[in-house]
Protein backbone atom coordinates (compact mmCIF):
# COMPACT_ATOMS: atom_id res chain seq x y z
CA UNK A 1 0.00 0.00 0.00
CA UNK A 2 3.14 2.20 0.57
CA UNK A 3 4.20 1.76 -2.74
CA UNK A 4 1.04 2.79 -4.48
CA UNK A 5 0.77 6.09 -2.60
CA UNK A 6 4.47 6.99 -3.23
CA UNK A 7 3.35 6.55 -6.90
CA UNK A 8 0.52 8.56 -6.50
CA UNK A 9 2.34 11.31 -4.81
CA UNK A 10 5.40 11.28 -7.54
CA UNK A 11 2.43 11.57 -10.60
CA UNK A 12 1.05 14.25 -8.43
CA UNK A 13 4.23 15.91 -8.37
CA UNK A 14 5.46 15.59 -11.45
CA UNK A 15 1.50 16.81 -12.63
CA UNK A 16 2.33 19.71 -10.05
CA UNK A 17 5.82 20.65 -11.37
CA UNK A 18 4.77 20.60 -15.05
CA UNK A 19 1.55 22.85 -14.85
CA UNK A 20 3.42 25.55 -12.96
CA UNK A 21 6.13 25.26 -15.75
CA UNK A 22 2.93 25.23 -18.43
CA UNK A 23 1.04 28.15 -17.06
CA UNK A 24 4.40 30.00 -16.74
CA UNK A 25 5.75 29.70 -20.49
CA UNK A 26 1.99 30.24 -21.54
CA UNK A 27 1.66 33.42 -23.75
CA UNK A 28 0.20 36.00 -21.98
CA UNK A 29 -3.19 36.12 -24.45
CA UNK A 30 -3.18 32.45 -24.04
CA UNK A 31 -4.92 32.67 -20.30
CA UNK A 32 -8.23 32.76 -20.07
CA UNK A 33 -10.43 33.89 -17.25
CA UNK A 34 -7.41 35.39 -14.65
CA UNK A 35 -4.24 37.17 -15.73
CA UNK A 36 -1.02 34.72 -16.28
CA UNK A 37 0.80 35.88 -12.54
CA UNK A 38 -2.77 34.98 -10.82
CA UNK A 39 -3.14 31.73 -12.81
CA UNK A 40 0.45 31.21 -11.41
CA UNK A 41 -0.84 31.89 -8.07
CA UNK A 42 -3.87 29.76 -7.99
CA UNK A 43 -1.99 26.84 -9.31
CA UNK A 44 0.78 27.28 -6.57
CA UNK A 45 -1.55 27.54 -3.64
CA UNK A 46 -3.90 25.04 -4.86
CA UNK A 47 -1.94 22.08 -6.08
CA UNK A 48 -4.12 19.80 -7.94
CA UNK A 49 -7.03 21.70 -7.90
CA UNK A 50 -5.37 24.58 -9.51
CA UNK A 51 -3.57 22.93 -12.15
CA UNK A 52 -6.82 20.95 -13.26
CA UNK A 53 -8.45 24.13 -13.55
CA UNK A 54 -5.74 25.66 -15.60
CA UNK A 55 -5.60 22.70 -17.93
CA UNK A 56 -9.32 22.90 -18.20
CA UNK A 57 -10.65 26.33 -18.01
CA UNK A 58 -8.03 28.73 -17.92
CA UNK A 59 -5.56 27.57 -20.93
CA UNK A 60 -6.72 28.68 -24.53
CA UNK A 61 -6.47 25.38 -26.67
CA UNK A 62 -8.06 27.15 -29.68
CA UNK A 63 -4.99 28.16 -31.05
CA UNK A 64 -4.88 26.18 -34.58
CA UNK A 65 -2.82 26.84 -37.31
CA UNK A 66 -4.64 26.05 -40.39
CA UNK A 67 -7.20 28.19 -42.84
CA UNK A 68 -8.60 31.30 -41.24
CA UNK A 69 -12.14 32.06 -41.33
CA UNK A 70 -12.75 35.57 -43.54
CA UNK A 71 -14.15 37.25 -40.87
CA UNK A 72 -11.40 36.89 -38.68
CA UNK A 73 -8.00 37.30 -41.19
CA UNK A 74 -7.42 41.35 -41.06
CA UNK A 75 -5.82 41.41 -44.28
CA UNK A 76 -9.01 40.36 -46.15
CA UNK A 77 -11.15 42.43 -43.88
CA UNK A 78 -8.50 45.24 -44.90
CA UNK A 79 -8.42 44.42 -48.82
CA UNK A 80 -12.28 44.91 -48.53
CA UNK A 81 -12.12 48.34 -48.33
CA UNK A 82 -9.45 49.09 -51.48
CA UNK A 83 -12.31 46.90 -53.42
CA UNK A 84 -15.11 48.40 -55.66
CA UNK A 85 -19.18 48.28 -54.22
CA UNK A 86 -20.13 46.81 -57.89
CA UNK A 87 -17.88 45.44 -60.56
CA UNK A 88 -18.35 47.95 -62.94
CA UNK A 89 -17.01 50.32 -60.82
CA UNK A 90 -13.48 49.53 -61.30
CA UNK A 91 -10.77 51.00 -63.12
CA UNK A 92 -10.88 48.64 -65.71
CA UNK A 93 -14.63 49.26 -66.73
Amino acid sequence: MFRLWLVIGFIAAVFYIYSIAHVALADRLSARGLPKAAWIAVVVVFPLIGAALWFSIGHDRARRSGPIAPDDDAEFLASLGNRPKNPGDGPDA
